[in-house]
């Protein structure tokens, strides 16, 4: 007669075969090792999509914040180079009205704002040209006056309002920009 090893219940035969009471060997080789933790596929899968998912949504809070800032700057620095254009042309027709003591009927070429859309050149009276205008349609590109003295004058906030420059003073101009 063969007993179990481990626990001594009678069995059949001896051998690599597990023990129907207490699941060991019954010739008492080592008991095989049990499954320990960090094996399991579906634990190790969650885990995974929930550090994934953490992930997206941090990424997507920085995006929510920072791309409106972005778009803030963008339009700024066009308003920006807009006007230091604009002061570039009133310095040069300031020195043709040096040269020929009047402001050119029109613009030798056609200027482009920061949003690329032309510039408006006005002048006055039309024959004499002792005073003029340069006016950006801002981001819109659409102009809120024809003529000069329609505009409200004055710190602007929004990026649609039209930036003016007349007899080289900032008559509109963004708020925050220096005149």
């Amino acid at each position: 007669m063969a007993f179990c090893a481990y626990c001594g219940m009678q069995v059949g035969e001896v051998s690599y075969r597990p023990c129907g009471a207490c699941g060991n060997p019954t010739n008492g080789a080592p008991r095989p090792p049990l499954p320990t933790g960090g094996k399991n596929a579906a634990a190790i899968a969650i885990a995974v999509v929930a550090v994934g998912l953490f992930a997206v949504a941090i990424l997507g809070i920085l995006a929510a914040i920072a791309i409106p800032n972005l778009l803030t700057a963008m339009q700024r620095s066009k308003q920006k180079r807009t006007m230091a254009d604009m002061r570039v042309i009133a310095t040069q027709l300031e020195e043709r009205r040096e040269n020929e003591r009047r402001y050119p009927n029109s613009l030798p070429e056609q200027r482009k704002d920061g949003w690329g859309r032309n510039l408006r050149y006005l002048c006055w009276p039309e024959l004499e040209c002792t005073g003029y205008a340069l006016i950006s349609g801002g981001k819109d590109g659409a102009f809120q006056a024809e003529e000069i003295e329609k505009y409200p004058g004055g710190a602007t906030t929004d990026f649609d309002d039209d930036i003016v420059l007349s007899n080289g003073e900032f008559v509109q101009y963004p708020q925050g920009v220096a005149k």
